[in-house]
């Protein structure tokens, strides 16, 4: 909020500079400076995502260890990946906390769900009762590439990842 709220702003009209003032009530929907600051936003949850990873306890989905895939970000949407363990969605749950307490964003639970692949009931119900998450179906479709368990398809993590590039760059291409 500092870089928006203490700069000086002027209005530009036909050419013409019109006064000075400051931007008191922060970003409006549509304002030109809120991509640039999501993305700044971003980069920091991406880093605070890449030292959980480093964490020991942690550990990665056994399809993104070997590339140390923990997270995809794109636009206002948050992927997170990690094995099946309290100790690796703990860490993943600190790291987003760490986050949301430095900008105030929060997750929305109603849209938030939590995958789950070969990981037991038991464990199932104590990290859904640790995160508060909602448990979601498999296969899902994310930005129209299908998201499926290892035993139902066989992508290896590479494959996934250039599946879900290759989707990304034809929607902005339209």
């Amino acid at each position: 909020m500092v870089c928006v709220t203490t700069p000086p702003y002027t209005l530009n009209v036909n050419g013409q500079s019109f006064g000075f003032f400051h931007g008191k009530r922060g970003l409006r929907r549509g304002d030109p400076l809120s991509p640039l600051l999501f993305t700044i936003c971003m980069e920091y949850l991406s880093r605070i995502l890449n030292v959980v990873a480093q964490q020991e306890g942690f550990r990665f989905h056994p399809i993104c260890g070997k590339i140390k895939l923990n997270h995809l970000l794109f636009a206002d949407d948050l992927l997170m990946f990690c094995k099946g363990t309290t100790s690796s969605i703990m860490w993943l749950l600190r790291g987003f906390s760490t986050f949301s307490s430095a900008y105030g964003l929060k997750l929305n639970k109603d849209k938030t769900n939590i995958y789950f692949n070969g990981v037991k009931g038991e464990l199932i119900a104590d990290i859904v009762n640790i995160s508060g998450f909602r448990v979601g179906s498999l296969p899902f479709k994310y930005l129209g590439v299908p998201i499926s368990s290892e035993k139902t398809t066989k992508f290896e993590g590479n494959k996934l990842i250039k599946r879900i590039v290759a989707r990304i760059r034809s929607l902005g291409a339209r």
